[in-house]
């Protein structure tokens, strides 16, 4: 399917991410102030209990700053980016930034195969590059009326694509992956990345990492990490994260 293909001004993701990485460092500060001011306040002075109550106000402010930087990533970039772990993100910019990756919108007119796109060749002189999408973007295309795609270009090619950079480009709408579908319920975040509960005899679960989960109507696609057959959990999986967090730190 042939369409076009815009490179992207990676500057204000990076900042984005820069933002969003100061404020899980400071929300973790926070996080360990009031846990030991709560300590603190045991011992029943007035002072204690204050500043144990202003500790966990302003834990909690710098945790909901962290979810609002979240809910911008993919606001501004689209599911596909928000949906990236922390380090995946880090290392997606560090390579923008030394012209090892670039970040393509591609659109074609009214979405015409975009849905369920997964490479992108994109017509770099006389030769051509191949882009992993990343997923849907946020900002439309008014003139061929598509929201278009987010698409990752790296290797060689991608010092080639200059920002602002139009060029014409071919969605490969042929190249299926084999996986399975993980249910909404059974996914939780921690960290930056998407985590689901495998059992793994009787009554034992094991976090396992959804790695690069791509969100479709009945959950996320994974195309590996999890195999037919695995046994997932799908309830009561806030109590296996809350016990799986507690042993590790107990350790």
């Amino acid at each position: 399917m042939d369409a076009f293909a815009k490179v992207l001004d990676p500057g204000p993701l990076a900042q984005l991410n820069s933002d969003l990485l100061t404020a899980i460092a400071t929300a973790a500060a926070s996080r360990a102030e009031a846990a030991r001011a709560q300590t603190l306040s045991g011992t029943g002075g007035a002072l204690a209990r204050k500043d144990a109550e202003a500790a966990q106000a302003q834990a909690r402010s710098d945790a909901l700053k962290v979810e609002l930087l979240r809910q911008r990533l993919g606001l501004e970039w689209g599911p596909g980016v928000a949906r990236l772990s922390d380090a995946r993100r880090q290392a997606l910019i560090r390579a923008l930034s030394n012209g090892a990756a670039a970040l393509v919108h591609v659109d074609t007119p009214s979405n015409a195969g975009q849905a369920g796109a997964r490479t992108v060749k994109i017509d770099v002189g006389s030769d051509s590059v191949t882009g992993q999408v990343l997923g849907p973007a946020r900002a439309a295309e008014p003139r061929l009326q598509s929201s278009g795609l987010i698409v990752e270009v790296t290797g060689k090619s991608a010092i080639l694509l200059s920002v602002g950079l139009t060029q014409s480009a071919h969605i490969d709408t042929g190249n299926p992956l084999s996986g399975v579908v993980i249910k909404r319920e059974s996914v939780l975040r921690y960290e930056g990345s998407l985590w689901a509960y495998v059992r793994r005899g009787g009554e034992q679960f094991e976090r396992r990492l959804v790695q690069d989960g791509l969100a479709e109507e009945a959950g996320y696609f994974v195309a590996k990490g999890f195999a037919p057959g695995d046994q997932v959990a799908v309830s009561g999986v806030a109590g296996l994260f809350a016990a799986d967090l507690a042993a590790t730190q107990a350790r």
